[in-house]
């Protein structure tokens, strides 16, 4: 079974190569965010709780670099 961090980091190097090739390297990380908070948002999560998800997010990434627990 594939785990859905593999799914995620498997999408992202096809969407960076994909990017590459249609020189938009530098914009496709945004573009990338911007999709999954509109996708959170058409999901009824309110911004209060996108914010919160993303600073557990980038918390988590401070300590070493795996994500050690899922939020919900």
């Amino acid at each position: 079974m594939t785990s859905p961090y593999k799914l995620a980091k498997d999408h992202l190097q096809a969407g960076l190569a994909e990017a590459s090739a249609a020189n938009v390297t530098d914009a496709y990380g945004q573009a990338l965010i911007w999709e999954i908070l509109q996708f959170y948002k058409s999901q009824g999560r309110s911004k209060a709780d996108i914010t919160r998800e993303l600073e557990f997010t980038l918390e988590e990434l401070d300590e070493d670099g795996i994500f050690h627990v899922c939020r919900h």
